[in-house]
């Protein structure tokens, strides 16, 4: 079998319902916009699209209970409450909040601010609400204290030492009443609601945020050993990433209040987060640098000292000082007189405490000598230091320097690096829990929170219930899959395997000119015998699929360099034939990222050929289901498709003269100033199986996608399916699969997106007005809702997860519009994600069941797999897209892969002038790849 590859969960913001601002997002702004802006979403109510009514729900299937891990807002305050902003200034200059949060924290904290407002709510930033009205400006001067840390603000700014004057000033009136008022469908949604339940957000995080460490909406519990109720429990919260590494995942809880059908409702759910280990410094180091034992550290952190008797650092001591700078560590040793005192690491030292020196006052005599760390400790503390070769520490607190040994880390702390595959295959095996331990995990949480005791919630007067909440949900039946020679029904299992199956369309011209590609002179290399014993099962499996060959490949060993490699195969294999290839195959000995790369940026912008990159092992052990499983994807790029469905009722079937449309922009990751890039790729056949796609840079960080890039992606693939599929005819619908957008960026998709493609469709038809009707349905998957089916309805599987077909549109959903979440897919391990869907355009007029059960059946549909995928088929290719069109950056490929998943240890906090407009186009060739798809 073959199972198509889900992303792994995380602990990504979550936006279902509405927009409520994140703590991060507060922006400066000037004084005449500042009280519009305080504490509002970021964008403007004013062009917020109504949400389309919901058209009833569905009843097709079976009807099952599923436990949702949300639990009921019994009651939610309806007084008012009183905004203020906190006003922070140094001289004549206003602070932001962006430059240092400690500030503001600081400011917050103040006894003025608890004397006047002592009820007061606090959002990390810069607003402040209470019950308390008080028209008049509060204020206090006071010399800051804090200094540089590891985190928000690092390098923006330093008030250390300096005076600062703090303010706080009346804002407005938040009227709490309306929270209800809109759940009853009495008040629109605006400006107001968004302040009401904004101010309940930060109030159900204003005790947890006191209590635990919290990262946006996520809590992570560091002191459950102190607690003797808790204390048996402790260990189960946290796990470390590898022996040594210096990295320990730990375990929390996630909460947000969802609008909901029914009322407010509490989203809890597991959230996990990489900390430093809370261990000693040295530990840390010696995780950092992957050193075995100490000895081995202090050989790598020694300094080189050449010819001329000059010291040099070696490359591990500058990357470990670069590393620790700013993480904050406590002494701890006999006799210490700060094991209550934090410090925060500048640097490491380039000398160790045998050799630094330091002028020690005698108090008998008043001279000053010269005197080791070293020696220092071991006189004044009786500490022998076991490794005083190894280099001291220095603080950010001037004069304060401490040996590594004599240092821990105590508190938590995020881990900034990316995990190597180690930690990476343990933090997997920690959070990917089945069900019912995922469950279990909640219910302690929910007791640690001790909502019932929390003074936040008892003063304003929100009360959460005890149970979770049971959701009326629907077991979609599934489609029957049509190959080229069978039909076969996989039933709930959403399995299936292609033995004795054709291919439901094979390539649509013979396979003549094709060749295969092998590297030699590595680890795991595939000789010339080898390549032919894999070469014979797998032609032999393509025919019994139903693919047509005629001749075999010519095959060439490749040189060490990739591009001169791809090149002479090409060229090769052009010769041979005397035609373009149509196909080509290249064995490599290991998954190197920057092969790859290389290869399909020369077989895609260079050559303009379908390649197929396979690893060398993999073809060695020569199975045939790896032959199968990699033929499907072979078969796709060469025309074909494995298979289609059989729709349950004709409700569900795709209407005559429809496209499909499936879209996505994926952004860089944070300091790399790659541009983001948009994908869009449309249906290229009746049934909706086969797609053709393309791609285009869309800005920076720029999630609706642009008027050019929509025209030019579009375009070329519209006129194409009108002379092809729609037989020169125009389409009658679109269905339009939007991914990633948040609610507030709806409307963009609306406002800007959905007229720009009648406007493509309109000309590739050579009309004056596209005449179709739309649909547009927006995917979520970063969101925290699960589901857990009640053992009585025989609705989960065997890890006891919803079954694949799983619907569920009542209880949870919005009180507004038309959603529901949908479990299309066979989660392999853990707890499976639903996709959250939302119909925010619908002209064609569809029922409930007609809709959804389409987007479940045409599930089944993914070409490179032997399961249904948990999101539509023409998201996921939009997703895959921009994933291969990374490879087609205008740079120097000896430059490397310039983004993916990478976090870089030095980021760069300031954007570049020029960030790339154009990718490199594929070139034109007889094998017409644009129009393929050439991303599978």
């Amino acid at each position: 079998m073959s199972f198509p590859r889900e992303r792994v969960e995380g602990t990504r913001r979550s936006l279902s319902g509405l927009s409520i601002r994140d703590e991060d997002k507060h922006k400066s702004s000037s004084s005449s916009s500042r009280d519009a802006a305080l504490s509002r979403p970021k964008y403007d109510m004013r062009n917020e699209t109504r949400p389309i009514d919901r058209q009833g729900y569905n009843n097709s299937g079976k009807g099952i209970d599923v436990i949702m891990n949300t639990y009921p807002i019994k009651e939610f305050p309806t007084k008012s409450v009183h905004q203020y902003e906190m006003i922070v200034e140094h001289g004549s200059s206003r602070v932001s909040a962006d430059e240092d949060r400690r500030v503001f924290r600081r400011c917050f904290e103040c006894e003025t601010r608890k004397v006047n407002f002592p009820d007061a709510i606090y959002d990390g930033a810069k607003t402040i609400w209470s019950g308390i009205r008080k028209e008049s400006v509060i204020s206090e001067k006071f010399e800051y204290k804090g200094g540089k840390t590891r985190g928000a603000g690092m390098g923006k700014i330093d008030l250390f030492g300096k005076q600062v004057t703090f303010r706080m000033k009346y804002r407005r009136k938040v009227n709490l009443d309306v929270i209800g008022k809109w759940l009853q469908k009495e008040h629109k949604l605006d400006d107001s609601v968004i302040e009401a339940l904004n101010f309940l957000d930060h109030l159900i995080r204003d005790w947890p945020t006191k209590q635990f460490f919290s990262h946006k909406r996520a809590y992570f519990f560091q002191s459950l050993e102190e607690t003797p109720s808790h204390k048996n429990i402790a260990h189960e919260f946290h796990y470390s990433l590898g022996a040594y590494s210096g990295a320990t995942c730990y375990r929390g809880i996630f909460q947000m209040i969802r609008p909901c059908v029914n009322g407010l409702q509490l989203n809890l759910d597991t959230a996990h987060a990489v900390f430093f280990s809370r261990i000693s410094l040295l530990g840390t180091m010696k995780g950092l640098t992957k050193a075995g034992a100490d000895d081995e550290l202090a050989r790598m952190l020694r300094p080189k000292i050449d010819k001329q008797n000059v010291r040099h650092s070696t490359s591990a001591f500058l990357q470990l000082s670069k590393n620790l700078q700013g993480l904050r560590v406590q002494p701890d040793y006999n006799g210490c007189p700060f094991k209550d005192k934090s410090f925060i690491i500048d640097k490491l030292l380039d000398a160790s405490a045998s050799e630094y020196k330091l002028m020690i006052t005698d108090k008998s005599t008043g001279k000053e000598k010269s005197q080791s760390v070293a020696d220092y400790f071991l006189r004044k503390y009786n500490k022998a230091l076991e490794h005083p070769h190894m280099p001291l520490v220095k603080m950010t607190k001037e004069g304060v320097i401490y040996p590594a040994e004599l240092l821990v880390i105590k508190n938590l702390q995020r881990w900034p690096f990316k995990l190597t595959d180690l930690q990476t295959g343990d933090m997997i095996k920690y959070t990917a829990k089945k069900p019912s331990e995922r469950l279990e995990h909640i219910r302690k949480c929910k007791t640690i929170l001790n909502h019932d005791e929390d003074p936040s919630l008892a003063h304003y007067g929100l009360k959460i219930g005890q149970r979770m909440v049971m959701a009326k949900a629907r077991l979609l039946p599934n489609p029957e899959i049509q190959f080229g020679n069978v039909k076969h029904n996989p039933g709930t299992s959403a399995r299936w395997d292609l033995r004795g199956k054709k291919f439901y369309k094979t390539n649509t011209k013979s396979l003549n000119s094709w060749g295969v590609g092998y590297f030699t002179g590595h680890r795991n290399d595939i000789n010339s015998d080898q390549v032919q014993q894999w070469l014979d099962l797998f032609t032999k499996a393509y025919k019994q699929h139903g693919g047509k060959v005629t001749n075999r490949p010519f095959i060439c060993k490749m040189r060490e360099d990739v591009g001169e490699a791809m090149k002479d195969l090409f060229t090769k294999t052009k010769e041979a034939w005397g035609v373009e290839p149509q196909l080509l195959v290249i064995i490599v000995p290991s998954k190197d990222a920057f092969v790859y790369l290389r290869i399909k940026k020369s077989a895609d912008c260079r050559f303009g050929v379908p390649s197929q990159v396979l690893q060398s092992l993999r073809c060695i052990d020569n199975r045939p289901q790896y032959s199968s499983n990699v033929l499907m994807k072979v078969n796709a790029k060469l025309g074909g498709v494995t298979n289609r469905i059989i729709p349950t009722s004709t409700g569900s079937t795709l209407r005559p003269r429809s496209i499909i449309i499936g879209a996505d922009v994926t952004h860089p990751a944070l300091g790399v100033w790659t541009p983001s890039l948009a994908a869009m790729c449309i249906s290229n056949d009746v049934n909706g199986v086969s797609y053709m796609g393309g791609c285009q840079c869309n800005g920076a960080k720029v999630e609706i996608i642009s008027k050019e890039n929509i025209k030019g992606i579009l375009g070329p693939l519209v006129q194409e399916w009108c002379q092809t599929v729609g037989q020169k005819t125009q389409p009658k619908q679109i269905y339009y699969f939007r991914d990633g957008v948040s609610d507030s960026e709806i409307s963009g998709v609306l406002n800007i997106e959905v007229p720009a493609i009648r406007k493509v469709v309109a000309q590739a038809c050579k009309e004056n007005e596209w005449q179709g009707k739309l649909c547009v349905v927006i995917a979520n998957k970063r969101h925290h809702l699960r589901a857990f089916p009640n053992p009585k309805d025989k609705g989960s599987d065997r890890n006891g997860n919803p079954l694949p077909g799983t619907l569920i549109d009542r209880e949870v959903t919005s009180p507004h519009g038309w959603d529901f979440l949908l479990y299309a897919h066979a989660a392999l391990q853990g707890t499976a994600r639903p996709v959250h869907y939302k119909v925010v355009l619908d002209e064609i007029g569809h029922k409930p069941e007609e809709l959804e059960n389409m987007i479940y059946e045409q599930s089944y549909q993914y070409v490179r797999s032997t399961t249904p995928v948990s999101i539509h088929p023409a998201i996921y290719y939009s997703h895959l897209i921009t994933a291969r069109a990374r490879h087609h950056e205008n740079v120097n490929s000896s430059d490397g892969p310039q983004s993916g998943g990478r976090m870089p240890h030095e980021r760069s906090l300031e954007q570049p002038d020029v960030v790339q407009t154009k990718l490199l186009s594929m070139r034109g060739s007889a094998n017409n790849l644009p129009l393929s798809m050439w991303w599978v």
